[in-house]
């Protein structure tokens, strides 16, 4: 972890300590202040400090970040990725259907965050892989990769507006439909899950898109993230996801036709607004012709 990268911030408050500032005003967790005080370095007004200086308005601390290793249980996978965004903080890709975004156990080089660790290496880059957020396997769309410690802090504490597109069986009646239904794991499986008055609350907004003969194209807005939460609650109102046998679908498609298609959420240093959209894959599309 020898190499660094650095950023600053120019203080706009008055009479801090530097640990605070960073925690309270940046979102940075002990742990990576902790990471930083290890292998990094701390500078106000370019004087190596700590974090128990005291800085006030108008002062400007310059971090340096180590960037961590790749996991050992990580093996490069080849595959090609689809670049939507990226930057030394950030990597943004257009996940295809049928890769998961992590290893799972027993099964290496075939994710997403191991396609990443491999271009990473050709183009001769050092940087980590966090994933702000995760896909199904056979969900296709956005998936958010921090590359170092820091923008997973401030990533995984900031807004997020995250829309996908689902195709469900039948003609959906609603313009828009409100899901708020808890759900939790299903009793005999450690895969599913379902909706149950023990589960966790879960909030799902619903608006309808497109009508085609056997299907629907809805817009699906998350408030909440639970696994699996899209297709338990359409599959919960009687609107399974088009190819979703888990969760009651008898169409035969390859996957379950959801598309993570726009995602907004705040870089994590110049903390400005930053939105990504990922079109609709081919065989969606394909999938949709075929039924106009």
């Amino acid at each position: 972890m020898s190499r660094l990268l650095h950023w600053e911030w120019e203080v706009r408050s008055q009479h801090h300590l530097l640990k605070n500032f960073l925690q309270e005003e940046k979102k940075m967790s002990r742990r990576t202040i902790t990471l930083i005080k290890r292998f990094g370095e701390l500078r106000v007004n370019g004087i190596k400090t700590n974090v128990n200086t005291v800085i006030t308005n108008g002062d400007l601390v310059t971090v340096g970040m180590p960037l961590t290793d790749h996991p050992e249980h990580f093996s490069e996978n080849n595959q090609a990725i689809d670049i939507l965004f990226e930057d030394k903080h950030l990597i943004v890709v257009n996940k295809q259907p049928g890769m998961s975004t992590l290893p799972t156990q027993g099964v290496r080089g075939r994710s997403l965050a191991e396609a990443i660790m491999h271009y990473a290496c050709i183009s001769e880059q050092h940087f980590g892989v966090h994933p702000v957020n995760r896909l199904d396997r056979f969900t296709s769309g956005i998936v958010v990769f921090a590359k170092h410690r820091y923008a997973h802090d401030f990533l995984t504490k900031s807004f997020h507006d995250k829309r996908y597109i689902a195709v469900v069986d039948g003609q959906f009646p609603d313009e828009e439909k409100k899901i708020s239904l808890p759900i939790g794991r299903h009793r005999s499986s450690i895969v599913e899950r379902q909706v149950t008055v023990t589960g966790k609350p879960a909030k799902t907004i619903v608006k309808r898109m497109e009508e085609h003969k056997r299907y629907t194209v809805l817009s699906v807005k998350l408030f909440t993230g639970r696994t699996h939460q899209i297709r338990v609650h359409l599959s919960a109102i009687g609107y399974p996801i088009v190819g979703d046998t888990l969760y009651g679908s008898s169409n035969q498609f390859n996957r379950q036709a959801l598309h993570a298609a726009n995602y907004v959420t705040v870089h994590p240093i110049t903390q400005k607004p930053i939105q990504f959209h990922a079109p609709t894959p081919k065989d969606i599309v394909q999938l949709l012709s075929t039924n106009l």
